[in-house]
């Protein structure tokens, strides 16, 4: 079995081109031989640069400009790069070795980078627009509207037992892809998601989708835990790299904010 890295890209300034460099550059620190796939959403080309000449990197050009955190995805199942993929934005940055290794040793099907518990039932009707683009989407629907009840209560603390998938970053399967794929249809939500409100909505489903075809991950939650409980929010590229010169970095992976 193999394993890899997907990551997408957006660059429209000088300061986000360091983020896809900085990322793949702790990939490789703990990965050397590991293929890492680049997937570009609507970049400005004349901003990419990269530092350094990269091995066994392939950048790939996506035709579905915005489609953001759906893309890796995609092109897994398109292209079928290795059996299992390590999903992760460009802002996201490794700091610590994670035993992926072992996770496939284990026939882990599917599991969250980061997860919440809280706020799942943000922008309902959104998702439940998106989430009506899937095939056998019935439970999955119920699952949202009870979530929107739980939330017109004030509850924000959701009691359903399922976890949003933050940013859909993930440790995934390839078989396990291809059932989501065929059971529901799954990118033909390329034809819903559109901007970032959208793929904020889309980590409400792919989660709903994780727990109801892989419910063994569910307790456990992420590999990394909770992100309300991560570092702070808003937590910038610049307040990184000085906590990284400072050496104050703390955190295994290192998720930075840019709204972009």
């Amino acid at each position: 079995m193999t394993f890899g890295f997907i990551l997408t890209r957006h660059v429209n300034s000088e300061l986000t081109n360091k983020y896809w460099n900085e990322c793949v550059k702790c990939i490789r620190r703990f990965y050397p031989n590991e293929k890492i796939i680049v997937i570009d959403d609507n970049s400005k080309q004349e901003f990419i640069k990269a530092d350094f000449e990269y091995n066994n990197v392939e950048i790939v050009q996506s035709e579905f400009p915005q489609r953001g955190e759906l893309l890796p995805y995609y092109y897994f199942h398109k292209f079928h790069y290795f059996d299992n993929a390590v999903i992760l934005h460009d802002s996201v940055f490794i700091h610590k070795k994670i035993a992926f290794e072992l996770l496939e040793k284990s026939h882990i099907n599917v599991f969250p980078l980061w997860h919440f518990e809280k706020y799942k039932g943000h922008n309902p009707n959104n998702t439940k627009r998106i989430a009506s683009y899937l095939k056998n989407n019935r439970i999955v629907l119920n699952k949202i509207n009870n979530e929107q009840a739980s939330s017109l209560n004030f509850n924000f603390v959701s009691s359903s037992n399922w976890n949003g998938c933050f940013g859909c970053q993930s440790f995934i399967n390839y078989n396990f892809l291809n059932l989501l794929q065929n059971k529901y249809n799954l990118f033909g939500l390329l034809n819903a998601v559109r901007n970032r409100d959208d793929r904020c909505c889309l980590e409400r489903i792919m989660g709903l989708l994780f727990h109801l075809e892989y419910p063994q991950i569910t307790k456990k939650g992420s590999i990394l835990g909770s992100i309300i409980k991560h570092n702070k929010w808003w937590y910038t590229f610049n307040n990184y790299m000085s906590d990284k010169q400072a050496r104050k970095l703390t955190n295994p992976v290192i998720k930075v904010f840019s709204g972009r």
